[in-house]
């Protein structure tokens, strides 16, 4: 049941009151001039206490009396039955049979990164297989030019080597 703003009574003023019962009250709806007459102290009192800064600017909450008895009668299972019904009306998507999901475009990625890995080691194999064969050796710079230089002499002897008739 909600409750409504009573009228504030006169009571004798507490000997402490604290910053959470004037929170309390501004909740409530009571006003500075209410919290006179509600504890007993004077205007200026109200005043000093609203230079806290937790309360300082702050008003009390405005709450509008209703002319009847507002009562809570629902039921929870009513409240979760009602829930289910909506939920039943919802049209799922329709989902491609074909669609990958993420997980198994990773496994493939992941499959295709392992073939290309194990291709690239058999190559790499082979290929030091082939350059570690003695039977083959790759000439070097040197070699390949005492090859041109050998040839060059030798076409320069058939030159001198020439009959004339």
């Amino acid at each position: 049941m909600i409750e409504i703003k009573k009228h504030v009574t006169p009571g004798e003023t507490p000997a402490e009151i604290t910053i959470s019962m004037i929170d309390q009250d501004l909740k409530d709806g009571i006003s500075k001039s209410e919290m006179t007459i509600k504890y007993g102290i004077k205007p200026w009192e109200v005043d000093e206490m609203f230079k806290h800064p937790f309360l300082k600017g702050r008003r009390p909450s405005r709450k509008k009396s209703l002319s009847f008895t507002f009562v809570d009668d629902t039921d929870e299972a009513l409240i979760k039955k009602s829930t289910s019904e909506l939920l039943e009306g919802i049209i799922e998507p329709e989902v491609d049979p074909n669609q990958v999901t993420l997980e198994q475009a990773i496994e493939e990625a992941t499959t295709v990164v392992d073939e290309s890995v194990k291709t690239f080691n058999e190559v790499s194999e082979t290929v030091n297989e082939i350059l570690s064969d003695p039977e083959f050796e790759v000439p070097t710079f040197e070699d390949t030019m005492d090859l041109v230089e050998e040839q060059q002499e030798e076409e320069l002897e058939l030159d001198d080597n020439s009959f004339s008739l």
